[in-house]
């Protein structure tokens, strides 16, 4: 460091600190301690914070190849619909009931997604329950158990009885709902018959048939 005077107006010298500048190329830190750009100081921050940086960006590159990957590679097909054999579940079922299972054949387009013979919802009564569904959201059920007409009135979940309807000469009590679900209710003797549907008059009506003529 050198020392240089100034003399200033009355004459009198005094001394003036100059700082001369470091190494070509490298900026120092000031008195105050704070970091100017381009010092030592800055690089060292740099060098430790970039590690941080570059673990960042290769996790993130890691991600966007596997996100790649599960886009690119075939996905398993699942049916949208369960489709099952219900007369052929009801040929290995009949020895099992003590009532005649009622069969029907259904309309062209539709298919059957449900068909056993069981205990529901803690019934003290086995049932057989056949599910069908068809076009334009059209869907028909049918369950028959050897019960009570309580268990077949149980079945309508509290749905209003509207009217009582004769098909193929046995007589229905239909029930309906504010959500256009009906319930098709019918029994010979003790075993009760319980047709639920969101479909067609046509349809309910074609259901209702077979299952008069296989119920007498």
């Amino acid at each position: 460091m050198n020392v240089r005077t100034a003399t200033d107006a009355k004459g009198s010298q005094t001394a003036v600190n100059v700082t001369e500048p470091g190494p070509r190329g490298e900026s120092m830190s000031d008195e105050s301690g704070v970091m100017l750009p381009g010092s030592r100081e800055e690089m060292r921050f740099l060098r430790k914070n970039s590690n941080w940086v570059n673990m960042i960006i290769a996790i993130l590159a890691c991600l966007a190849v596997v996100v790649g990957i599960l886009f690119i590679a075939p996905q398993p097909e699942v049916d949208s619909e369960r489709v099952v054999d219900y007369q052929g579940i009801a040929e290995q079922s009949e020895g099992n009931a003590d009532f005649d299972l009622i069969v029907p054949q259904i309309p062209r387009g539709w298919s059957a997604n449900e068909a056993s013979l069981d205990r529901f919802n803690d019934s003290e009564y086995v049932s057989w329950y056949m599910s069908f569904i068809g076009p334009e959201d059209q869907w028909v059920s049918i369950e028959q158990a050897k019960a009570s007409e309580n268990w077949a009135k149980k079945s309508t979940d509290g749905a209003v009885a509207a009217e009582t309807v004769t098909v193929g000469g046995v007589d229905f009590q239909v029930y309906r709902t504010d959500e256009a679900k009906e319930y098709w209710v019918t029994h010979k003797d003790d075993v009760y018959v319980v047709i639920t549907a969101t479909a067609s008059p046509d349809t309910i009506n074609s259901f209702a048939d077979q299952v008069a003529a296989q119920l007498k």
